[in-house]
């Protein structure tokens, strides 16, 4: 910049060089014409051609320095209306690339120019606080004469070389250090096996911020200290032998197993799943949505089966299934060399991810294989494995006894009820489906209920909700298996239409058409079920809240006894060395006999807290029944997206083979060129849409189906997990 400036000042008028750089004002005026003789100098203008007017002196300065090109017109209003129009700029005519500011490397345009100004109407820290604000640099210019800006000039341009100059040598010799750091021998003297201290260096100070973090957590007194934390079961007597060691007996450790009650001193213990590189990819779906509670039911174990099989519904086809498989087997195969360039931070943001999912995407696959072979669909192509059940023209071959013995038979691929057959049978299957794993999270939560000893929630809660749960839609899947183990082509009656079955079992209760009637006493069934799932109803709401209330323990004693006294003992074995005060930790309590005394005053007070509880309570059951029961119909209806994502992949995938492969390849009569031409497009279609869109849709669609409508029948994910303080664990010295 400050070459850009002084070009332009041996560009501009010679009466401004007289003026002085920027900064230069001119002194006071003297008050006799004896000082005007002394301090005449160049920073004066003579006012007037007469004798008295000579004699009257006024000061000028001119500013140079640089301003950026689009604030150019506010730099000029601004210096209008401070200096009341005493102070003419003037800008040069060519813009210039300039860097913005000494700590970056973007470049700006910026404008030189000159501001000269008559008094004192611009004071120095009314130029320094524009020029901060408008990002204005002032340059100071030599004004004796040309030949001095010429050598400012020169000195400049030497300056900036040797600025440049040093700037190289700089970067070359941080280059060469960081290389060094970079590429440091192990100890050990292996060819090729090199480390970064840089590294080592920040697992370091992770290591020590870590010990500080711990450190704060502990009570010390004047020459003890007490810390308490949690060990795996597994662990502890590794820990104790470990701490015993480490301080030569100057320790008294003390290692208790969990009673399912925190005490005073400890909180609710962390929740720890020993997973592998398997099993953790799994149990981080479940950890995403919340981290179970201590000894809590995991979903983990079942999403391993559950997740990729309800993946393969919506996505079921066998050569898609093939493609996805494949590979899955090839990011499992590569997983050693995938981790290393994970630990250098060299794989990439999205094969990162994937690598983190290699055998979720494995097990995708296969069940997708797994589900193309029910639904027989082969890129949308039939595959005649056992021999159609069914003659040419679509009728049942007489000679043929049994059934297709495995999915779907063939010949129902271009029937003319094709789409209403498949609607049909994966509407009813989504149905089974999703009723039998809501089932099976609501029997799940019956162990939640048995661990935690809460047998007045497993009778009047759990059992409610099962028996609303089977009597409603456990029985819609009922008939539905029981309607399919019917020969009908057999039967006088046609066959009944299940969901105005379902309809009017709610409507016309007891009541069931004779010819909609699918065995016998289905009328009286269909009514006691309504009547049990009815009466489960405020069994829920109503049954566990009023008996806690009813049951509880009298709070005080009888007669004028207003009140009692609770002694609680404060220092004992159980609840550690160190005592907590009142202002925190400090030293070992000097009685050891201390007691603590707390009153509770039994009155008015205490029946408005109750009632005051019991209503919350009330409030908060609710809120659980009513979730509940809306809950069984969305969700049930949630998992009719199983048939809906199905038969979206079948007819794309029936749409891609039928217009580009058939379409363009075979029948379009374009020979050869052709076949090339619409198995390229048949396969750029199939691997974007099919395999990369609709499979990240269906991955989205069975996360929440086991989110929401599978873990809220029992998972509350209300723990924290352990996080164990291992110095030598690769995710404490890489930072992961």
């Amino acid at each position: 910049e400050t070459i850009a400036v002084l070009e332009f000042a041996r560009r501009s008028p010679g009466v401004f060089l007289r003026a002085g750089g920027g900064g230069y004002q001119s002194g006071p005026l003297p008050s006799s014409s004896s000082e005007k003789k002394k301090v005449k100098g160049a920073g004066d203008i003579e006012l007037g051609e007469t004798k008295k007017q000579r004699g009257l002196r006024a000061g000028y300065k001119v500013l140079w320095g640089t301003v950026p090109s689009y604030l150019k017109p506010s730099f000029k209003r601004t210096l209008a209306r401070v200096s009341r129009f005493n102070a003419i700029p003037c800008f040069a005519a060519d813009e210039v690339m300039l860097q913005q500011g000494k700590c970056s490397t973007d470049k700006v345009s910026k404008v030189p120019f000159y501001v000269v100004t008559v008094g004192r109407f611009l004071t120095e820290a009314f130029t320094e606080r524009l020029a901060t604000y408008m990002d204005i640099n002032l340059v100071e210019v030599p004004g004796e004469s040309r030949e001095a800006i010429e050598a400012g000039l020169q000195d400049a341009r030497v300056q900036m070389q040797e600025t440049q100059l040093i700037l190289r040598r700089t970067e070359a010799a941080l280059r060469r250090s960081l290389r060094k750091f970079a590429r440091f021998e192990t100890p050990d003297g292996v060819p090729g096996s090199f480390f970064s201290p840089v590294s080592t260096w920040r697992a370091a100070l992770r290591q020590e911020r870590a010990i500080l973090n711990t450190a704060l957590k502990a009570r010390f007194g004047l020459s003890l200290a007490e810390i308490e934390g949690w060990v795996p079961a597994q662990d502890k007597d590794e820990f104790v032998r470990v701490v015993e060691s480490e301080l030569a007996g100057r320790s008294n450790v003390s290692v208790r197993a969990y009673s399912g009650r925190p005490s005073s001193s400890s909180s609710k213990p962390p929740t720890y799943f020993p997973t592998n590189s398997f099993t953790g990819q799994f149990q981080s779906i479940v950890d995403t949505y919340g981290i179970a509670g201590y000894k809590e039911i995991n979903p983990g174990l079942f999403t391993i089966v559950t997740f990729p099989f309800l993946f393969g519904v919506m996505y079921g086809d066998i050569g898609h299934g093939l493609f996805m498989a494949a590979f899955g087997i090839f990011l499992v195969a590569n997983g050693e060399v995938n981790e290393e360039l994970s630990r250098k931070r060299q794989l990439g943001e999205m094969m990162e991810m994937m690598h983190g999912a290699r055998f979720v995407m494995l097990l995708m696959g296969l069940f997708g294989v797994y589900c193309g072979t029910i639904y027989n669909d082969l890129f949308s192509i039939p595959v005649n494995a056992f021999g159609s059940r069914y003659d040419k023209k679509g009728f049942w071959d007489s000679d043929s006894e049994d059934p297709y013995p495995y999915g779907v038979d063939p010949t129902w691929y271009g029937a003319n009820n094709q789409l209403m057959f498949f609607n049909s049978l994966k509407m009813k299957l989504s149905v089974i489906l999703g009723v039998t794993q809501m089932t099976f999270g609501i029997f799940l939560g019956s162990l939640n209920h048995v661990y935690e000893n809460d047998y007045l929630g497993l009778v009047f809660e759990w059992i409610p909700r099962m028996l609303f749960m089977c009597c409603t839609f456990g029985y819609m899947i009922g008939i539905i298996i029981y309607k399919w183990t019917i020969d009908w082509s057999h039967s006088e009656k046609a066959p009944p239409n299940l969901i105005q079955t379902m309809i009017k079992m709610f409507l016309s209760p007891g009541d069931v058409d004779p010819s909609m009637e699918l065995y016998e006493g289905q009328a009286k069934v269909q009514l006691y079920l309504i009547l049990v799932a009815l009466a489960s109803v405020p069994t829920m709401l109503l049954a566990k809240p009023l008996i806690s209330r009813f049951c509880r323990a009298p709070r005080h004693g009888g007669g004028d006894n207003e009140g009692y006294t609770e002694l609680q003992q404060v220092a004992s074995e159980e609840s550690g060395l160190l005592r907590k005060k009142q202002k925190g930790y400090g030293s070992v309590s000097e009685d050891a006999d201390e007691k603590k005394v707390v009153v509770h005053h039994a009155g008015e007070g205490d029946d408005e807290h109750d009632e005051h509880s019991f209503s919350d309570v009330m409030i908060h059951q609710g809120i659980h029944t009513i979730e509940f029961v809306l809950g069984c119909v969305s969700n049930t209806a949630s998992y009719l997206r199983l048939w809906a994502l199905s038969l979206a992949h079948a007819e794309l995938s029936e749409v891609f083979w039928s217009k580009l492969i058939v379409g363009i390849g075979l029948g379009g009569g374009f020979g050869p060129a052709g076949v090339v031409v619409g198995f390229g497009a048949w396969f750029i279609a199939t691997f974007a849409v099919l395999l990369c869109m609709d499979s990240m849709e269906c991955v989205l669609h069975a996360l929440r189906l086991h989110w929401v409508e599978f873990q809220n029948k029992f998972y509350r994910a209300d723990g924290y997990k352990f996080e164990a303080l291992d110095f030598k664990s690769a995710k404490f010295i890489l930072g992961d």
